[in-house]
Protein backbone atom coordinates (compact mmCIF):
# COMPACT_ATOMS: atom_id res chain seq x y z
CA UNK A 1 0.00 0.00 0.00
CA UNK A 2 0.99 3.47 -0.48
CA UNK A 3 0.42 7.09 -0.06
CA UNK A 4 -0.28 9.89 -2.30
CA UNK A 5 -2.39 12.99 -3.26
CA UNK A 6 -5.22 12.80 -5.73
CA UNK A 7 -7.25 15.64 -7.01
CA UNK A 8 -10.77 15.70 -4.78
CA UNK A 9 -13.29 14.29 -8.06
CA UNK A 10 -11.70 11.82 -8.01
CA UNK A 11 -10.33 10.72 -4.57
CA UNK A 12 -13.23 7.33 -4.37
CA UNK A 13 -12.29 3.98 -2.98
CA UNK A 14 -11.94 1.98 -6.05
CA UNK A 15 -11.11 4.59 -8.52
CA UNK A 16 -8.14 3.41 -11.05
CA UNK A 17 -5.60 5.58 -12.88
CA UNK A 18 -2.19 5.32 -14.68
CA UNK A 19 0.72 7.40 -13.57
CA UNK A 20 1.64 9.35 -16.65
CA UNK A 21 4.38 11.43 -14.20
CA UNK A 22 4.51 14.84 -12.98
CA UNK A 23 3.27 18.25 -14.49
CA UNK A 24 5.53 21.63 -14.58
CA UNK A 25 2.92 23.07 -11.59
CA UNK A 26 4.68 20.12 -9.59
CA UNK A 27 8.20 20.42 -9.70
CA UNK A 28 8.02 22.71 -6.87
CA UNK A 29 5.25 21.69 -4.98
CA UNK A 30 6.42 20.58 -1.46
CA UNK A 31 4.13 18.25 -1.44
CA UNK A 32 5.89 15.93 -4.92
CA UNK A 33 7.85 13.55 -2.82
CA UNK A 34 4.30 11.68 -1.05
CA UNK A 35 2.22 12.76 -4.51
CA UNK A 36 4.33 12.07 -7.72
CA UNK A 37 7.72 10.69 -6.19
CA UNK A 38 6.62 7.73 -4.49
CA UNK A 39 4.50 6.48 -7.61
CA UNK A 40 5.89 4.34 -10.73
CA UNK A 41 5.54 6.24 -13.98
CA UNK A 42 3.26 3.93 -16.46
CA UNK A 43 1.75 2.21 -13.73
CA UNK A 44 -2.02 1.44 -13.00
CA UNK A 45 -3.49 1.97 -8.88
CA UNK A 46 -6.11 1.72 -7.82
CA UNK A 47 -7.84 3.51 -4.68
CA UNK A 48 -8.04 1.60 -1.39
CA UNK A 49 -9.41 4.22 0.84
CA UNK A 50 -9.46 7.70 1.56
CA UNK A 51 -7.80 9.68 4.39
CA UNK A 52 -9.36 12.43 6.50
CA UNK A 53 -7.32 14.81 5.25
CA UNK A 54 -6.78 17.66 2.13
CA UNK A 55 -4.36 20.03 1.11
CA UNK A 56 -4.17 23.12 -1.65
CA UNK A 57 -3.01 22.06 -5.24
CA UNK A 58 -1.51 24.13 -8.11
CA UNK A 59 -3.46 21.45 -10.56
CA UNK A 60 -6.56 20.50 -8.96
CA UNK A 61 -7.11 22.96 -6.30
CA UNK A 62 -7.70 20.69 -3.64
CA UNK A 63 -6.28 17.12 -3.26
CA UNK A 64 -7.30 14.63 -0.66
CA UNK A 65 -4.68 11.76 0.67
CA UNK A 66 -5.76 8.61 -0.69
CA UNK A 67 -3.74 5.02 -0.05
CA UNK A 68 -3.10 3.22 -3.41
CA UNK A 69 -2.53 -0.71 -4.66
CA UNK A 70 -1.73 -1.92 -8.13
CA UNK A 71 -4.84 -3.52 -8.97
CA UNK A 72 -4.66 -6.84 -10.86
CA UNK A 73 -4.76 -6.51 -14.66
CA UNK A 74 -6.43 -8.57 -17.53
CA UNK A 75 -3.83 -9.75 -20.10
CA UNK A 76 -3.25 -12.10 -22.63
CA UNK A 77 -0.55 -14.33 -22.89
CA UNK A 78 0.87 -17.59 -24.33
CA UNK A 79 -1.64 -20.90 -23.31
CA UNK A 80 1.29 -23.18 -22.18
CA UNK A 81 1.99 -20.89 -19.37
CA UNK A 82 -1.70 -20.26 -18.46
CA UNK A 83 -2.32 -21.70 -15.11
CA UNK A 84 -3.33 -19.97 -11.86
CA UNK A 85 -0.72 -19.62 -9.63
CA UNK A 86 2.05 -20.06 -12.20
CA UNK A 87 4.58 -17.14 -11.62
CA UNK A 88 5.72 -15.93 -14.77
CA UNK A 89 7.87 -12.89 -16.19
CA UNK A 90 5.51 -10.80 -18.32
CA UNK A 91 6.26 -9.84 -22.14
CA UNK A 92 4.15 -7.37 -24.01
CA UNK A 93 2.70 -9.34 -26.91
CA UNK A 94 3.96 -7.27 -29.88
CA UNK A 95 1.28 -7.00 -32.21
CA UNK A 96 -0.18 -4.36 -34.83
CA UNK A 97 -3.31 -5.25 -35.15
CA UNK A 98 -4.76 -1.97 -33.85
CA UNK A 99 -8.47 -2.89 -34.58
CA UNK A 100 -8.24 -6.61 -33.02
CA UNK A 101 -10.75 -6.55 -30.05
CA UNK A 102 -8.57 -7.89 -27.79
CA UNK A 103 -5.61 -5.77 -28.50
CA UNK A 104 -5.83 -4.20 -24.85
CA UNK A 105 -5.25 -7.02 -23.07
CA UNK A 106 -1.64 -8.22 -25.73
CA UNK A 107 0.35 -5.23 -24.19
CA UNK A 108 -2.24 -4.05 -20.95
CA UNK A 109 -1.41 -0.35 -19.67
CA UNK A 110 0.00 -0.75 -16.03
CA UNK A 111 2.30 -3.75 -17.05
CA UNK A 112 6.06 -3.71 -18.29
CA UNK A 113 8.57 -5.93 -20.03
CA UNK A 114 9.60 -8.01 -17.92
CA UNK A 115 7.54 -7.81 -14.79
CA UNK A 116 7.56 -10.38 -12.66
CA UNK A 117 3.72 -11.53 -11.96
CA UNK A 118 1.35 -14.30 -10.96
CA UNK A 119 -1.28 -15.59 -12.94
CA UNK A 120 -4.29 -15.25 -10.51
CA UNK A 121 -7.09 -16.89 -12.87
CA UNK A 122 -7.37 -18.45 -16.15
CA UNK A 123 -10.65 -16.41 -17.71
CA UNK A 124 -11.11 -18.35 -20.96
CA UNK A 125 -9.17 -18.82 -24.59
CA UNK A 126 -9.35 -15.45 -26.86
CA UNK A 127 -8.83 -15.48 -30.83
CA UNK A 128 -5.98 -13.99 -31.78
CA UNK A 129 -5.94 -12.55 -35.95
CA UNK A 130 -2.56 -13.24 -36.33
CA UNK A 131 -3.32 -17.33 -35.05
CA UNK A 132 -1.49 -17.37 -31.65
CA UNK A 133 -2.49 -19.31 -28.80
CA UNK A 134 -3.71 -16.83 -26.37
CA UNK A 135 -5.64 -17.04 -23.22
CA UNK A 136 -6.91 -13.88 -21.05
CA UNK A 137 -5.38 -14.44 -17.53
CA UNK A 138 -5.57 -12.03 -14.35
CA UNK A 139 -2.13 -11.02 -13.28
CA UNK A 140 -0.96 -9.52 -10.23
CA UNK A 141 2.39 -8.39 -9.94
CA UNK A 142 4.86 -9.49 -7.43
Amino acid sequence: MKITLLDSKHARAGYEFIHYGRAEECLECELSKVCIENLEKGRKYRVAAVRDKEHECRLYEKVNVVEVEEPETLAAVDRKKAFAGAKITFTPLECREFFCKNSKYCDPEGLLGNDACEILEFLNAIECEKGKELVLVKLKRI
